[in-house]
C-alpha cells in the first residue's frame, strides 16, 4: 500500500539535475522500515495531480525529527512528475515490476562531430555512452547524463554532455525502462546511416556449425605471444573439424580458456582477437554486465549466455577479469560453475583472464581445461614485440631491436609500447627539419630516442613494490673492492655466462648473499650499487614493512615479492632489517614460524630461482633462523665492516668533492682523527662542518670551508659503534651470538 509523504527540496547539484542522481528519493531509515524497502530499491511515485512514475529509494539521516513522513526530492524529479510543487504530496509504494529493458535508445550530443574528433571511433564513443548508461537510475526522453571515460588512463577532455532523444518502447508509466548491455542498441542522432552499428546480438552470422567456417586467431601485429596463439588455434581446429570429437560422450571435452598473468602481457589483446573470429555470437561478461542482471543473474546466463540451441553454435563467451568479478558476487561463481560444468558435447568456448588463478575460486578454476600463463616475456619475445610494434614507425637502419630487447628486462607488451610512443613522440616533438628549413613529414626514431625515455618506463611488474630505483655507483662508495668483486662473482657472473654450471659441473650459482656488520656501514648503498652496474631489475623491500596485523598477509606479501621478482627476472631482491622477518623460529610466535617457512620455501622450495638473486642486510645476524643462512638459501656472508683510515679519507673526498674547500683543509687528518666512525658516522660529520660554513657566510662573507670547522666538528663527534661492538661483528660466525646485545 503506498504511503504519503511531504515534499522537502534537495540541495542543488550538477548530479541531481541530471539523470545521473535526479531520480533519487531520499527517505529516512524509519520509512525505509515501512515500506520494507532496501537501498537503492525502484519505486513507485504518484501524485494527486494523476502522475505516476518510478525513482529509487535513496537513505538519509534527517536532521531533525518530523512529525511526518518526508521525503526530499530534486528539482528534476518534481519537474518532471507534473511541476509538483513543495506543498503538494506524494504517494510511494515498492515497485510491483523491475526494470525493463529498451530495444533502442536515441542519444543526442552536444555536438557529434566534435565528439566523434574526440573519440577514436563511433563504437568506442557509444562503447563509453552505454558504460555511462548502465549505471543511470531511471532513463527518460530528454533526460541529460555527462558521458565520461573512467580508468586509469582515462582522458578529462573527452567528458561530453549529452541528452536522450527517444526510446524504444517509449515510456508508458508501466515500467521503469533501463539500459541493458547486449540488449539495448544505441543510436546516435545525426549519425549517417552508414555509421549506424547493429548490436552484436541482434544480427546473427551464418552458423559455422553448419559450414565449418575456421575458427583462427588472426596474430598479425601481435608479438611475443605466439605459443599461446597456437595452442588456442589448434584448439578451435578440433572445435570446427567434422568428427573430430571423442566418440565416448564423457570424453567431450569443454572449450575453457583461462588466460592468466600480470597486468599488460595482453590477456585482452587475446580475448579481443579471439572475439573477432567467425563466431555466430559473441556474449561479454564484465562489469557493465553484472550490474545490470545482478538480480536475474541465474535466468540470464542460462537464456542468454549460455544457450545451446544449435543454430547458435559456435558461441563465444568472454569474461575478462574474472578474478575481479567472482569477488564481487559470489552468486556469479555458483551460476557460471553451474553453466559450465553443463558445456561438454557443445560448441560454446569460454574465455577468461585473470591476473592470478589462485583468486579465482577453486571449483570454478577447475572447470577451465586450458589454463594458460602469459608471464613476462624473454629477450627474443621482446625482440619480437618491437619488431611488431616499430613496423608501422620508420626507426633508423642502425636501430638495433636485440640491444634494447636486452636492455627491457622485465617489459611487459604495454612497457614496450609504452616505450616506442615515448621514443616516437620525443623524437616527433624535436621536429627535424630538413635541407629547404621546413619541418620534415617522417619521423624517424633513432637509437639516442631510446636511450632518452628508456629510464622513464618503469616495469609494469615492478610498480607498486620498488621503494626506490638505485643510481649508485660504485665510485659513490669508499672501501668495499673486496665486497665488490664477491658480489659481482655471485650475481653478475652467474647471469652473464649461464653455460658455466654445465661445462664445470657442480652444484649451481649461489643465489643468497647476506650483508651484516655495524649500522651505517653502507650495506644498503652496497645492494643498491650492483643493481645498478649489473643493470638489473631490483626490488627493494623493509623486513618491518613485510609484518602485517592480520594472520596471513605477511606470508602472501613475501610470495608477492618472489612472484614479481620471477616475473621481471633478471632480479635483485633487496630484503633491508632481515631480521625483522628471519628471526629464529625458537623465539618467535607461531606467526613468527609462518613468515620464516614462507621464506625457505621461497628461496629454496619446488620452484626454482633461476636469475633471481637476493640480498639480505642486518645488523643483528645472530637472531637470524639457523635455515635461513645455512647453504642454499643465504650461503654467502660478508661482513661488512668500519671503514680503516684510507677508506674515511676516501669517504670525506666523496662528500666534499663539491665543495669550496680552503687550502688548509687536509682531509687525511680529519681520517685520522675519524677512528672508528662508520660511513653514516662520517656523512653526519660533513653535514655539521657545512651548517658552520654556511654559518661563517652568513657571519663574515667566509666562502670556502676552512679546517677550524672539521677541529669544531670533530670535538663534538662520538663514534656510534664501540671497539668492542665492532670486534663481535669481526669474529661472528653462524651459531655463535652476538653477546652484549
Amino acid at each position: 500500500m503506498a504511503s504519503a509523504f511531504a515534499l522537502r527540496p534537495l540541495e542543488r547539484t550538477v548530479a541531481n539535475q541530471s539523470l545521473r542522481e535526479g531520480f533519487r528519493v531520499h527517505l529516512s531509515d524509519k520509512e525505509f522500515r515501512n515500506l520494507r524497502l532496501a537501498h537503492g530499491d525502484l519505486i513507485r511515485v504518484s501524485s494527486l495531480r494523476g502522475f505516476c512514475g518510478y525513482a529509487v529509494a535513496w537513505s538519509f539521516k534527517p536532521t531533525n525529527a518530523a512529525s511526518k513522513p518526508l521525503a526530499k526530492v530534486s528539482d528534476l524529479l518534481r519537474d518532471t512528475f507534473g511541476q509538483l510543487a513543495l506543498t503538494d504530496s506524494i504517494f510511494i509504494e515498492k515497485a510491483p515490476e523491475a526494470w525493463k529493458p529498451l530495444d533502442s535508445i536515441t542519444v543526442r550530443c552536444a555536438d557529434l562531430s566534435d565528439a566523434l574528433k574526440k573519440y577514436d571511433s563511433t563504437r568506442e564513443l557509444k562503447y563509453w555512452i552505454g558504460y555511462t548508461l548502465v549505471k543511470l537510475d531511471i532513463l527518460i526522453p530528454e533526460g541529460e547524463f555527462e558521458i565520461q571515460q573512467e580508468g586509469p588512463r582515462s582522458n578529462r577532455s573527452l567528458r561530453l554532455r549529452a541528452s536522450v532523444t527517444s526510446m524504444e518502447p517509449a515510456p508508458d508509466g508501466d515500467y521503469a525502462l533501463c539500459y541493458k548491455p547486449e540488449v539495448t542498441r544505441i543510436i546516435l542522432e545525426g549519425e549517417p546511416p552508414s555509421l549506424q552499428e547493429p548490436t552484436l546480438d541482434t544480427t546473427p552470422l551464418e552458423p559455422a556449425s553448419k559450414t565449418h567456417t575456421a575458427l583462427q586467431i588472426n596474430s598479425d601485429g601481435i608479438g611475443g605471444l605466439s605459443e599461446q596463439i597456437t595452442t588456442i588455434n589448434a584448439r578451435l581446429s578440433k572445435l570446427t573439424t567434422p568428427g573430430s570429437q571423442p566418440k565416448h560422450p564423457r570424453r567431450n571435452p569443454r572449450w575453457t580458456f583461462l588466460i592468466h598473468g600480470p597486468e599488460g602481457c595482453g590477456k585482452s589483446l587475446l580475448l579481443d582477437r579471439l572475439a573477432e573470429c567467425s563466431w555466430h555470437k559473441v556474449c561479454t561478461i564484465n562489469a557493465n554486465w553484472l550490474a545490470a542482471n545482478r538480480k536475474e543473474l541465474s535466468e540470464v546466463l542460462s537464456t542468454e549466455v549460455f544457450t545451446e540451441a544449435p543454430e547458435k553454435e559456435p558461441t563465444l563467451v568472454v569474461i575478462d577479469r574474472l578474478d575481479t568479478l567472482t569477488q564481487k558476487s559470489e552468486d556469479l561463481v555458483e551460476s557460471l560453475t553451474q553453466q559450465i560444468r553443463k558445456l561438454k558435447g557443445t560448441q560454446i568456448v569460454v574465455a577468461a583472464t585473470a591476473r592470478s588463478i589462485f583468486d579465482v575460486d577453486a571449483g570454478l578454476r577447475s572447470l577451465f581445461m586450458d589454463q594458460m600463463e602469459l608471464p613476462a616475456p624473454n629477450v627474443s619475445q621482446r625482440e619480437d614485440m618491437l619488431r611488431q610494434i616499430c613496423a608501422a614507425e620508420q626507426i633508423t637502419p642502425d636501430f638495433d631491436l636485440a640491444y634494447f630487447a636486452e636492455r627491457t628486462h622485465g617489459f611487459v607488451g604495454r612497457d614496450m609500447e609504452q616505450l616506442c610512443d615515448l621514443a616516437y613522440h620525443r623524437c616527433y616533438y624535436q621536429g627535424e627539419t630538413g635541407e629547404d628549413g621546413e619541418e620534415s613529414s617522417q619521423t624517424v626514431v633513432r637509437t639516442e630516442d631510446v636511450e632518452a625515455v628508456i629510464d622513464k618506463v618503469l616495469p609494469t611488474v615492478l610498480k607498486g613494490s620498488v621503494l626506490e630505483v638505485p643510481k649508485v655507483k660504485w665510485a659513490d662508495i669508499a672501501g668495499v673492492d673486496h665486497v665488490r668483486n664477491l658480489l659481482e662473482d655471485m650475481i653478475v657472473r652467474p647471469y652473464k655466462y649461464p653455460e658455466l654450471d654445465d661445462k664445470f659441473g657442480g652444484p649451481s650459482s649461489r643465489k643468497g648473499v647476506l650483508l651484516y656488520g655495524p649500522p651505517g656501514c653502507a650495506k644498503t648503498t652496497i645492494a643498491k650499487a650492483i643493481a645498478t652496474e649489473s643493470n638489473l631489475n631490483f626490488l627493494a623491500v623493509k623486513g618491518s614493512e613485510l609484518i602485517k596485523m592480520y594472520v596471513g598477509e605477511s606470508e602472501r606479501a613475501i610470495r608477492d615479492i618472489f612472484r614479481r621478482a620471477r616475473a621481471a627476472k633478471p632480479c635483485i631482491i633487496f630484503f633491508d632489517e632481515m631480521d625483522t622477518i628471519g628471526k629464529s623460529r625458537d623465539s618467535t610466535q607461531d606467526s613468527g614460524l609462518n613468515v620464516v617457512a614462507t621464506l625457505l620455501n621461497e628461496m629454496d622450495g619446488i620452484e626454482a630461482l633461476k636469475d633471481v638473486f637476493i640480498i639480505g642486510a642486518t645488523n643483528r645476524p645472530d637472531v637470524l633462523d639457523s635455515a635461513l643462512i645455512r647453504p642454499g638459501r643465504f650461503d654467502s656472508h660478508i661482513h661488512i665492516a668500519l671503514p680503516n683510515q684510507e677508506a674515511r679519507r676516501q669517504i670525506f673526498e666523496i662528500h666534499t668533492r663539491n665543495w669550496p674547500l680552503a687550502s688548509d683543509v687536509d682531509l687525511a687528518i680529519v681520517a685520522a682523527r675519524t677512528e672508528g666512525s662508520s660511513g653514516a658516522d662520517i656523512e653526519g660529520l660533513c653535514r655539521e662542518v657545512i651548517d658552520l660554513a654556511k654559518k661563517g657566510y652568513v657571519e663574515n662573507k667566509e666562502e670556502t670551508v676552512k679546517m677550524s670547522y672539521f677541529e669544531q666538528a670533530l670535538a663534538e663527534h662520538v663514534p656510534h659503534t664501540g671497539k668492542e661492538e665492532a670486534a663481535r661483528y669481526e669474529g661472528w660466525r653462524p651459531g655463535k651470538s652476538l653477546s652484549g646485545f
